[in-house]
């Protein structure tokens, strides 16, 4: 009987073998033929390029690329520092002076309420005497002077500062129907319809209020605001395809940088130090720029969480110190990150790299000169 010969399955390759071919292949088609290119070596064979040749390009090519490096990461950084700065000094503000004017009207509606007496209550005896007292035309002129100040830090789009204009009209025209409850205390139904028209005006801040009273159109502003700010504090398009670019064009640099002093070693018997040394302020450069971006980036969260901390403070008697120490403390955090500090070390540090990226091509032309001299010289 002859016996079934069965084929024996092939054992899988183990996750080692797979890591080390695809590394191998990267290798073959990917890293070698750029450090070929990269130290001036011929395609598939270990000989040198022309000397005078590769030293002109180097010349050209190292501070192409290192500025080209320079040029990529400033931009991400300073596009990143703009909009910290705006957060810093547009949109904190506003939201402040907004949660600031939605406070200062609801203590204010509860002050003239408690004087002209609510829901059928009794005026305050004193009232007839001192009216509305000091408290609530205090109050209205804070909730006035806050919308101002949030209509002029320019955090405002074009419509919400129209917005803000409707709200400030609104406001006076609440005033005047509170004024005008005041004027009939000894009419119960004229001031109870003077209250409820003034508090149909000012609303309710909840967002299933009517949307075209006073609070509830304050308290969308503040919902914007925060839109805007948790948009500004995320990677814009221009700092991802910039940062993208210099991490790249980084890599490029290291290996022309690498390539040259081995092709300078190997042809000019020169170990050069200081192509080395003028190659590493863009090394220096990144990293101060990567250590203000974090600090950019930690500075835009504390203006999200600010805003999300004021929209939600209470009318009550402790919403003016609740706001004040947030706004305190949103100073404090946005002062620690130095703004000017990092602008300055920035500047300095891409000058400073601009400075190695020159002093890199006259490095290279110093080295190569007389071959260089031979090359122009040649018909």
């Amino acid at each position: 009987m002859g016996r079934d010969r069965s084929t024996a399955p092939s054992s899988p390759r183990s996750p080692l073998t797979a890591v080390r071919s695809a590394a191998l292949a990267a290798w073959l088609s990917v890293v070698r033929p750029l450090w070929h290119r990269a130290s001036g070596r011929m395609p598939h064979t270990d000989k040198r390029r022309h000397t005078a040749q590769f030293l002109f390009s180097r010349m050209l090519l190292l501070p192409t690329l290192a500025l080209t490096v320079l040029a990529l990461a400033g931009t991400a950084y300073l596009d990143l520092h703009d909009r910290t700065q705006q957060l810093r000094e547009r949109y904190a503000p506003a939201m402040v002076e907004l949660a600031q004017a939605r406070t200062s009207l609801a203590l204010a509606h509860t002050e003239a309420e408690l004087r002209l007496g609510d829901n059928g209550k009794d005026p305050l005896l004193q009232t007839d005497l001192v009216g509305l007292g000091e408290r609530y035309p205090s109050l209205l002129t804070e909730a006035a002077q806050s919308l101002n100040n949030a209509a002029q830090t320019e955090a405002l789009r074009t419509a919400q500062e129209q917005e803000v204009r409707v709200v400030s009209g609104l406001v006076v025209a609440y005033d005047d129907w509170i004024g005008w409850a005041d004027s009939h205390q000894e009419s119960p139904p004229l001031r109870a319809a003077g209250l409820n028209y003034a508090s149909s005006l000012l609303g309710d801040a909840g967002k299933g209020a009517d949307p075209t009273t006073v609070l509830r159109r304050i308290s969308t502003l503040e919902e914007e605001l925060k839109a805007d700010a948790s948009e500004l504090s995320g990677w814009s398009a221009l700092s991802v395809v910039t940062a993208s670019g210099a991490l790249l064009a980084l890599l490029v640099i290291v290996f022309a940088v690498v390539g040259t002093l081995d092709f300078i070693q190997a042809q000019l018997r020169v170990r050069s130090l200081a192509l080395a040394l003028y190659a590493l302020p863009v090394l220096l450069v990144l990293g101060v720029l990567v250590l203000g971006a974090f600090d950019q980036q930690r500075a835009q969260r504390e203006v999200r969480q600010a805003g999300v901390k004021l929209a939600s403070v209470p009318a009550t008697v402790h919403a003016d110190p609740m706001i004040e120490d947030l706004d305190k403390q949103l100073a404090v955090d946005l002062r620690g990150t130095h703004p000017g500090g990092w602008a300055l070390a920035a500047e300095l540090s891409l000058a400073l790299g601009a400075a190695g990226a020159v002093a890199s091509g006259f490095t290279v032309f110093h080295y190569g000169r007389r071959h260089l001299q031979i090359l122009w010289r040649t018909p």
